[in-house]
């Protein structure tokens, strides 16, 4: 008969853990963090809640005549799973090995820059000014594969593998100037390529996708998720 070693998580059923993904893909002002209760020797569930920034944009050049300047971006993010950790493959109790759960995710950004007009020069037109500025909603449901290492009966390093997921898209974007932007113009289509490859939280949100002066936006996308942690288990 197989035997489970009780000793790895012995009577420890909770987990508090910091999430280092964000601030891995998007700088040290990411702070998210998680915990963990085992309601089984089998199962546990999940929480985790930050606050989320996106990358700075820097001086990016948008088009000949203009330059986009960080000016305010702010976020956060809440995450919740339901693990079913695998009887007939790990060694121990939950909430330590490989495990499988389906899970839900929302994240909110908002985020507003600064558009400088430049002459041909490449001096500042002080008599034009615009202001670009949005903000997204996230939310994707999945399934997510991951391990969890319980080391020294105290530390836990956890991943998430593998989390395909489905989710809606949607937000606002909008261009207040005291010059006259088409919706057609090339400079709206670069602000949409420029955020899509800066932020790829954005990729399933903007690409392919039109955007105009004043409006919203919408779409269904797929997803992944993908996470790395540590944590005390206690």
């Amino acid at each position: 008969m197989f035997s489970y070693d009780s000793s790895i998580t012995m009577m420890r059923k909770n987990i508090i853990r910091y999430n280092l993904t964000p601030q891995l893909l998007w700088g040290s002002n990411n702070f998210v963090l998680g915990y963990e209760r085992r309601i089984s020797d089998f199962e546990s569930v999940s929480l985790n809640v930050g606050l989320l920034t996106f990358p700075k944009l820097g001086d990016l050049a948008i088009a000949d005549s203009l330059v986009a300047r960080d000016h305010n971006n702010s976020g956060f993010s809440i995450a919740a799973d339901y693990r079913r950790y695998f009887k007939k493959r790990n060694r121990g109790f939950a909430p330590d090995g490989l495990y499988w759960g389906p899970y839900v995710a929302y994240y909110r950004y908002n985020f507003k820059n600064s558009l400088n007009f430049i002459d041909s020069l490449g001096a500042p037109v002080t008599s034009s000014y615009a202001e670009f500025n949005g903000s997204v909603n996230i939310i994707n449901i999945g399934v997510e594969l991951g391990y969890q290492f319980i080391i020294k009966k105290r530390i836990a390093v956890d991943l998430i593998m593998i989390g395909p997921g489905y989710g809606f898209y949607g937000g606002k974007l909008k261009i207040d100037s005291n010059v006259e932007i088409d919706d057609e113009d090339e400079v709206l289509s670069k602000i949409r390529d420029s955020l899509v490859a800066k932020f790829p939280v954005l990729d399933g949100a903007l690409e392919g996708k039109e955007i105009s002066t004043n409006g919203d936006f919408g779409t269904w996308s797929g997803g992944l998720r993908f996470v790395i942690q540590v944590g005390y288990a206690f």
